[in-house]
């Protein structure tokens, strides 16, 4: 169906509703209404804004759906209580806090970003480190970036453990688990299971605390690694997960991951990928067509693939029956192994 002018001056004007709803987050007004309704002043005494500039806001956040009006009051929709509210198990304020932080300030480079073909990490933050080195050298930072990964994971833990069956292998280690969510609910769903974590060294205190916190210290392994130079455990594990990383890279580094892993594994182990791939025809989907430009701007030659791209890596990297699974939820599954 083709968009009409006001749809297109909607899209186009999408960063007024990211703003209002980040701002709110950083001056913590979903938080103001937690107890309940009320009015605008009290939340701008609350809040210690200006009332003027603060009903502004208030009346942004009542038309984009996430405050509802009573008379004078204000309150909380729902959808705003489950996701905006920083008590909240599925708060979306790290994802807010990572949006200001290093994602707005790199997509408003993205002409100069297409037009060169290159990151705009120099353009935005005058750094030219790679976006993990720049990303790992604040504490919070990694801690916005794995929270919000986190809650991101979730439909597709819930899509893993339903459709793959960890119950044949003896050793499960995931590389780059965030908070550790996908190891913590196969140990819950397979207590026989080894599990261990591969983190780089500069997240592993946070990921080992996350498992401390869930009562997972002794039975989870926390490792530091490298996948990219190659620095992680070999011939322990025979199932690995890289989850939703691939991408991260340009295609030539994910040959090198890919063939670190497949040195990693025994005979016979089974490595797993998984990742929201670009549809056959690239036509979209569209988030995975936004990532892709995402990883444009941010990372070293990071690109979203299609599922035929992913397997030819595979294969090329030496694994055998390169085959992709689909899995509910918005993940697909792609898994090769290692000739025995």
């Amino acid at each position: 169906m083709e968009m009409n002018k006001e749809q297109i001056v909607d899209l186009m004007m999408g960063f007024f509703k990211t703003k209002t709803i980040t701002s709110a987050l950083e001056l913590k007004v979903f938080d103001a209404l937690e107890q309940g309704p009320a009015t605008a002043e009290a939340i701008c005494a609350h809040r210690n804004i200006p009332l003027q500039s603060g009903k502004r806001l208030l009346i942004a956040l009542t038309a984009i759906g996430l405050l509802a009006k009573e008379d004078d009051h204000f309150c909380l929709t729902q959808a705003a209580r489950d996701y905006m509210v920083s008590g909240s198990a599925q708060w979306l304020g790290w994802l807010g806090r990572h949006i200001d932080t290093f994602l707005y300030p790199l997509w408003s480079h993205t002409a100069q970003g297409v037009r060169e073909d290159k990151d705009q990490r120099q353009a935005a933050f005058g750094d030219d480190r790679s976006w993990f080195s720049i990303l790992y050298q604040n504490p919070q930072d990694v801690v916005d970036f794995q929270e919000f990964l986190g809650i991101f994971a979730k439909p597709f833990i819930e899509g893993m453990l339903q459709g793959f069956d960890f119950s044949g292998y003896r050793k499960f280690m995931d590389i780059g688990s965030g908070i550790g969510t996908l190891p913590m609910a196969v140990a819950a769903r397979y207590p026989q299971l080894g599990l261990s974590i591969c983190e780089l060294p500069q997240a592993t205190s946070f990921v080992r605390d996350k498992i401390a916190e869930n009562g997972y210290a002794e039975r989870i392994k926390i490792v530091a690694g490298d996948v990219i130079s190659g620095t992680i455990p070999k011939g322990e594990h025979d199932l690995i997960h890289l989850g939703w990383m691939l991408h991260d890279y340009a295609p030539d580094i994910q040959m090198q991951i890919l063939r670190h892993i497949h040195e990693a594994l025994p005979p016979g182990g089974t490595f797993i990928a998984s990742e929201t791939p670009l549809a056959d025809d690239e036509s979209g989907p569209l988030f995975t067509s936004l990532l892709s430009i995402n990883m444009l701007v941010s990372t070293d030659g990071g690109i979203e693939s299609t599922c035929a791209q992913y397997l030819q890596r595979f294969t090329e990297a030496g694994f055998v029956n390169a085959r992709v699974q689909a899995i509910p939820g918005p993940r697909t599954l792609f898994i090769g192994e290692k000739r025995t």
